[in-house]
């Protein structure tokens, strides 16, 4: 990584911090489980998908992501229930990689955006409906 923090203003900055995060991800005991043998996520198919994600809500890049990623994470949680922990596990780590270094504008607005993602995840995997 660099030792200036930067902002997350481009895909390139966006990748970095996606393959940084990632590799945090598949250390933690806890998350590498939900998203390796539970969801059976392979990250060279994955994380094109969420670096287009991104790049949509941080660069309002409209091409690349077209998915429902609401509805994948409560398939996933009708197969497995994923509890408030594993969100805010995700979150930390989320938080601590874009801190590590990225700075400004954007930066703020991936953690503020974080942060409203895992918390709408979270009241949708506890509605009623959902179980």
């Amino acid at each position: 990584m660099h030792s200036t923090p930067r902002d997350l203003d481009t895909p390139e900055a966006i990748a970095e911090l996606l393959d940084a995060f990632y590799r945090k991800v598949l250390a933690d005991d806890r998350l590498r489980t939900l998203f390796v043998d539970v969801a059976d996520i392979e990250l060279e198919t994955h994380l094109p998908h969420i670096r287009a994600y991104w790049c949509k809500l941080l660069l309002g890049e409209r091409d690349g992501y077209r998915r429902n990623m609401v509805a994948r994470h409560l398939a996933l949680h009708a197969r497995h229930p994923l509890q408030i922990d594993d969100f805010e596990r995700w979150l930390k780590l989320f938080r601590e990689t874009v801190n590590e270094d990225f700075a400004g504008p954007s930066a703020d607005r991936a953690k503020t955006l974080a942060t409203r993602i895992a918390g709408n995840l979270v009241q949708l995997t506890r509605s009623p409906i959902n179980t």
